[in-house]
């Protein structure tokens, strides 16, 4: 299996809070996740044990996979377990306020079962710019509020 490791970051000028109610909320994904074409909330409180599908494009093929929230501590970080699909492995958000409002970062890491047969620096790369093109949406959301 190919082992990635991918992290993006973003300074966005809102506070932590304004941030969070977007970033940790599955049902706006697809909002700024051009990736993710649905979400179905399987447990809908944001507490440990909760649990999402959701459904997706990645480098041309359609994947499901279903997160598990190990930790939250709102409004500064999410923690998700990968808990079915196609990838194993781990989602971070994480939000500090800074200067300009609010530093975020988002860190995906594990192991991809449905693209094994290419190099982990293959799937990184497009991994990290569709991680930065989401942030970049997120953004633009989070600011026009």
């Amino acid at each position: 299996m190919a082992t990635v490791d991918v992290s993006a970051e973003i300074e966005i000028a809102a506070a932590p809070a304004d941030v969070a109610a977007v970033l940790f909320d599955p049902v706006r994904e697809p909002e700024w996740m051009k990736v993710v074409k649905s979400v179905s909330v399987i447990d809908p409180a944001l507490q440990p044990g909760a649990r999402v599908r959701r459904t997706a494009m990645f480098m041309g093929h359609e994947i499901a996979w279903v997160t598990e929230v190990e930790t939250v501590h709102f409004p500064h970080v999410l923690n998700l377990k990968v808990a079915e699909g196609p990838f194993v492995g781990t989602i971070n958000y994480q939000i500090q306020r800074s200067a300009g409002g609010s530093h975020v970062r988002i860190r995906n890491r594990g192991e991809s079962s449905a693209l094994s047969f290419l190099p982990a620096s293959i799937i990184e790369t497009p991994l990290k710019a569709s991680m930065e093109a989401d942030l970049g949406r997120l953004k633009a959301i989070v600011e026009k509020v």
